[in-house]
């Protein structure tokens, strides 16, 4: 029996979330306003990011202090903004379940089929032991090759970690740094089989897991279609709870492929237990790990809110600082 409770996996109680206050499911809200448009910007209106939970306040002070001292310093944005549509989307409540997908290999198809049609944002609980995330966004001025050069690059460092979410990244580290830096390598070969931890807040839930990236084909995705439609980059895999390092949790998917708009992102999280997790050894111990740590439906839509929120903030973050990175660092 795996002994942790539940600020091991997903700090922070349904209690904790709820009572957050302005944001729907607590948290980090985002409010419809007007905002400068970015450059290359596709969507139009923009928001901006007007509420933090305090835990996030404080961690900013930290990680500026820590970055102010490293070569990064002149690359720390504080401004957080989005896509309005993208906020008010998430804002209006869960999606139906017709809009959604389990985590089963079938479904992962289903997600590239170029047929298949739903919410561009969106959260749901599947189940009652699974909050479920989806988005696609495109960011203008990046492309596939900054994209994978980035997860080699990123966990290297906790402070090039901060500058993707200055107000919710913690730590971040990888099991073999110098395979994940050596340029004579491909992509896949330094970040797929070399386990990255990640500590971060997602709300005011703090987050601390292991993620084992490896080729989408490992995950059901059909290889030969992902390269006809044109998916060059993958930053997907399978995450497990620090404290229980051999029970999957989580399953996500971040697939990618360059437009003339910019990258095209798909990005999805599975996050507790469902059936359709079962491919995934040591899946059929992840229900009663989460029912020792108390993940029910109620935890699972507030994890599924908070999470949604974090995808859109975090990678549109991603799109405003990358460009200048990729030409500083790369």
């Amino acid at each position: 029996m795996v002994s942790m409770n539940r600020r091991s996996l997903i700090r922070g109680s349904s209690l904790a979330l709820a009572g957050a206050g302005i944001a729907l499911g607590g948290g980090t809200a985002v409010r419809s306003a007007t905002f400068p448009q970015q450059p290359g910007d596709a969507y139009g209106e923009w928001s901006a990011v007007t509420y933090l939970p305090l835990v996030s306040q404080k961690l900013y002070a930290e990680n500026e202090k820590a970055v102010r001292s490293s070569p990064y310093a002149s690359h720390l944005d504080a401004d957080l903004s989005v896509p309005s549509e993208a906020a008010k989307a998430i804002q209006s409540g869960p999606l139906d379940s017709s809009r959604t997908l389990t985590p089963s290999a079938e479904n992962l198809n289903v997600l590239i089929d170029p047929e298949y049609k739903t919410a561009e944002h969106g959260y749901a609980v599947l189940g009652d032991q699974m909050a479920y995330a989806q988005s696609h966004m495109f960011m203008p001025g990046v492309t596939t090759d900054m994209f994978k050069w980035w997860f080699t690059w990123h966990p290297i460092e906790k402070e090039r970690y901060m500058l993707w979410f200055p107000q919710a990244h913690i730590d971040n580290s990888v099991e073999d740094p110098s395979r994940l830096a050596n340029p004579s390598l491909s992509y896949e070969e330094r970040l797929y089989g070399n386990p990255n931890r990640i500590q971060e807040w997602i709300g005011p839930s703090r987050l601390d897991a292991i993620i084992h990236f490896t080729d989408p084909s490992l995950l059901g995705f059909d290889g030969d279609k992902l390269r006809k439609l044109g998916f060059t980059a993958s930053a997907s895999g399978v995450c497990y709870a620090t404290p229980a390092p051999d029970i999957p949790f989580t399953l996500m998917v971040h697939l990618a492929r360059d437009t003339p708009a910019g990258l095209e992102l798909f990005s999805r999280y599975w996050i507790g237990a469902h059936p359709d997790m079962a491919r995934f050894r040591n899946a059929e111990k992840a229900p009663g790990m989460l029912r020792q740590i108390g993940f029910n439906a109620e935890v699972a839509e507030m994890t599924a809110y908070e999470m949604s929120v974090h995808d859109l903030t975090e990678f549109n973050h991603l799109a405003r600082v990358l460009p200048a990175l990729y030409r500083d660092f790369s």
